[in-house]
């Protein structure tokens, strides 16, 4: 994994680190398996030293709001470890409201919002959208900072094969970690982003593995709407403890039960074609 600290941030941070003080969110952005849970939690603990409370927003945290309900287990269950396009779809409609309400009720103070959004197949990839509501203006603000993980190649295969060792002691392990994903899904995943690159005309090269040029150059195009910085971690580095750990003055944005109810509205209007294109269509902004 990934190492950094608050105190001492990693090269491929200082940037990122010394413009912290100016923003009031940040949108960690990428592939399963880049690092972007520690990031998170390390955003987490350098708002704490700046004595700045933070609230976490985060992709497989918060989707257990949605896996466990019951209309979810019925209609759209989670198949081989992927999340159901139903609840992508759900989720999406009820994250910018939510990162809407955020703001509202934090007017005036430093909090810190952090958000861990993949975008790649559908997953919060809402955030990237320009569209006319209330959380716009503070997406598009610079406030806001998007950042993409996109490690070099040689630490990208690292960080898989820690993954793969990692899913052998899962059902140990438990906690959040029991949802990231599996290393074939990351596989596939990596695969899936040369359609949408081709389509933008981002050029690809000739290996059909990680290509973080590839991956850059088209979370850059994804989120041109929006104040992007892209990092480019080079070592792999062993943490302890879990990503997922909270630091103190730290909490969760979760949905509550109406608002998980509401969204699958959103996503049972849908037939399973439109449920499927529109989380096909994520780099569509």
């Amino acid at each position: 994994m990934i190492g950094v600290s608050a105190n001492a941030p990693a090269p491929f941070l200082e940037q990122l680190w010394a413009s912290l003080d100016g923003l009031r969110c940040v949108v960690v952005v990428g592939l399963p398996g880049t690092g972007k849970s520690l990031l998170v939690r390390e955003l987490a603990a350098a708002a704490r030293e700046a004595s700045r409370k933070s609230t976490l927003l985060q992709w497989d945290v918060c989707r257990e709001s949605w896996e466990g309900h019951p209309r979810t287990r019925s209609r759209y269950p989670e198949v081989d470890g992927v999340t159901h396009e139903g609840v992508r779809v759900a989720m999406g409609s009820w994250v910018r409201g939510a990162v809407a309400a955020w703001f509202a009720a934090h007017a005036g103070d430093e909090a810190l919002l952090i958000v861990e959004a993949p975008h790649i197949g559908g997953r919060f990839s809402e955030l990237a959208h320009a569209v006319d509501d209330e959380a716009e203006p503070h997406l598009s603000a610079p406030e806001t900072a998007f950042v993409v993980v996109a490690p070099e190649k040689d630490l990208q295969l690292a960080l898989k094969q820690q993954r793969a060792a990692d899913m052998e002691d899962r059902p140990r392990a438990g906690g959040y970690e029991q949802n990231n994903a599996s290393p074939d899904l990351l596989d596939e995943l990596t695969r899936s982003l040369r359609g949408p690159a081709h389509e933008l005309g981002i050029e690809a090269g000739d290996e059909q593995g990680y290509d973080p040029d590839l991956y850059a150059g088209l979370m850059r195009r994804v989120l041109r709407h929006r104040h992007t910085t892209v990092v480019r971690p080079d070592a792999l580095i062993q943490v302890s403890g879990s990503v997922y750990d909270l630091a103190e003055d730290s909490e969760r944005l979760w949905a509550d039960e109406q608002e998980v109810e509401a969204s699958l509205g959103v996503a049972d209007a849908m037939d399973e074609t439109e449920l499927r294109n529109r989380v096909e269509n994520w780099f569509r902004t």
